[in-house]
């Protein structure tokens, strides 16, 4: 008899130690998949910044092609210096926006803002150029390549604003955050649970908002539609509202503000019973960041 006891603990050993290797190979594969799901997210933030640093760069070198555009049609002499040396400044600049990482926002937000300065010095330069001079037809050939070489610029300018459109809508997306572990339970007057509609006094309902380090932290407002079998809207005027989705106002049943970090948090949302609910299957719609973030449904 000893002997069994000690082969059953034995068996029961070994059954635990495999369950526990299965149980940590699930968690290294699912800590595996957030890990390089995050790195892709990072990736594409990343490559948004150097975009727009290319595309900052592309739009300095349009400028100092324009001051030397200019430089042809100026027979003043002093102007034409104020010009030259206005167009290396611009250089400078761009020579600068090189160097500088593009991680750095601050320091690109600053030269996009020196850009802005030097446009409007040309703009005052082009009014007095106007004034001085009228550009003749050998000058206009002359300069014809140096236009032609700011329409391609301006080209692939367009080019890269339109890959940085879409990798921003990428990064908004993949901020977007997620639910799941969605439940709901029907609570009696005792807060209880109970399956019968009669004795329900209030519908809870429990999820979690998912880790996502590319979201924006802060409070986040989740928004909750609550929609009967007939498809209307569960709603009580004192705490049902409107929330803005795709350009419009949608209404919402019940709503509740979280503190989100892009850690995964458990959220509770309570509905009040007040009304005679029928027996069928309910739907319910999650919101927040005017982004349509969760949908289940559920029977009563």
């Amino acid at each position: 008899m000893k002997e069994a006891s000690n082969a059953d603990k034995e068996r029961r050993k070994q059954a635990l130690m495999i369950v526990g290797g299965i149980v940590l190979l699930l968690l290294i594969g699912a800590g595996a998949y957030l890990i390089l799901n995050q790195r892709e997210q990072i990736s594409e933030m990343q490559q948004l910044a150097e975009l727009e640093k290319q595309m900052l760069t592309e739009e300095y070198n349009e400028l100092s092609l324009q001051y030397e555009g200019y430089k042809f049609e100026v027979s003043n002499d002093s102007l034409a210096y104020q010009l030259a040396s206005e167009q290396a400044k611009v250089q400078r600049l761009m020579e600068e926006l090189q160097t500088v990482k593009s991680t750095n926002a601050r320091r690109i937000a600053e030269l996009r803002r020196e850009l802005d300065t030097l446009r409007s010095i040309l703009k005052s330069y082009v009014v007095q150029i106007d004034s001085l001079n009228a550009a003749n037809e050998q000058l206009r050939a002359e300069n014809q390549q140096v236009r032609q070489e700011i329409s391609r610029v301006s080209s692939e300018r367009s080019q890269l604003r339109r890959e940085k459109e879409r990798l921003t809508e990428q990064v908004e997306l993949a901020a977007k955050l997620t639910v799941s572990g969605f439940r709901q339970r029907g609570l009696n007057s005792r807060g209880r649970e109970t399956n019968r509609i009669r004795n329900m006094r209030q519908l809870e309902f429990t999820f979690q908002l998912d880790q996502n380090v590319t979201a924006e932290p802060g409070f986040k407002e989740i928004y909750m539609r609550i929609i009967k079998p007939d498809d209307t809207l569960l709603s009580q005027p004192a705490i049902s509202g409107t929330m803005p989705f795709e350009g419009g106002q949608v209404p919402y049943s019940i709503s509740r503000q979280v503190e989100y970090a892009g850690e995964a948090i458990p959220v509770t949302m309570y509905w009040d019973i007040e009304e005679f609910l029928v027996e069928g299957t309910y739907r319910v719609e999650l919101f927040a960041d005017g982004y349509l973030i969760g949908r289940q449904s559920f029977t009563l």
